[in-house]
Formats: C-alpha cells, structure tokens, sequence
C-alpha cells in the first residue's frame, strides 16, 4: 500500500549510497569505549577516508571509526 502521508520524502541516492557504503566499513562502537561514544554522540567524530573512487568517483566520502555515521560530500548519515 502506497504512503500516503504528504510530509514522506523518499529517501535520496546519497542515503542510500551511505547505507550501501556502510557495509564495507563496520563501526566498533562496542570497542570504542564511553568517552568516544560520548564524543560522537556530540558530534565529535574520528574520521576515515577510504579511497572508494571506483563506487562512487568525484565523491567525498568518509567514514567515523566509533559510530556508525557516513559523510558523503558534507552531508551526514547514519
């Protein structure tokens, strides 16, 4: 059954791509310890940036090493 609910907005390509992308790289939040899950839970973040050229070329894609979230070109997802 369709959504009729008129404030649903389908999700974009870019979160879908951050959901995809977020299988290669699993978070260690269980690993990561109470200061740093605090810290991304204010928005401190430990980033990555793997070379994923061949996914998704001229894209800025990065990666937090505690938490689950994904950064495609300055946008986050989590």
């Amino acid at each position: 059954m369709p959504n009729k609910n008129p404030e649903f907005v389908a999700e974009s390509p870019d979160a879908e791509l951050a959901r995809y992308l977020q299988r290669f790289w699993p978070h260690r939040e269980h690993e990561a310890g109470t200061l740093r899950n605090l810290g991304c839970l204010l928005g401190f973040h430990l980033w990555a940036q793997p070379d994923y050229s061949s996914l998704a070329s001229h894209r800025s894609i990065r990666f937090c090493r505690w938490c689950n979230m994904v950064e495609i070109d300055g946008t986050r997802y989590s």
